[in-house]
């Protein structure tokens, strides 16, 4: 079962982040495309939607991140590798929040801005 538990939620949060960059690139569009007269009430309500659709892909992607570390098995790759699997994670995430982190503050400028 635990097995079974570790791929869904690696699915989840794969999803998550997909969906999350997703919202970014429909908002980014809405505000490249020219809007016919009247509907700039519409699209902000649709941009908000989408960056609220982003902050929960981020809540999730930070769930599931929990979830894969209490999960994860230590030494199942071998103790060589454990040390630069580790050193790897560490960059990843770092990377991770900066990534997130500025375009989720471009959605909102995009957005509230």
């Amino acid at each position: 079962m635990k097995k079974y538990l570790k791929v869904i939620n690696a699915y989840v949060h794969d999803f998550a982040s997909a969906l999350w960059l997703v919202t970014v690139l429909i908002i980014y569009r809405t505000i490249r495309i020219p809007l016919p007269s009247g509907t700039e009430e519409f699209f902000l309500g649709f941009k908000k939607e989408f960056f609220y659709i982003g902050i929960a892909s981020l809540i999730v992607i930070l769930l599931t991140g929990i979830g894969r570390t209490l999960l994860y098995k230590s030494g199942q790759f071998g103790e060589d590798s454990e040390q630069k699997r580790k050193e790897i994670l560490i960059v990843k995430h770092i990377l991770g929040i900066i990534i997130y982190g500025a375009g989720t503050y471009w959605q909102y400028t995009m957005v509230y801005g």
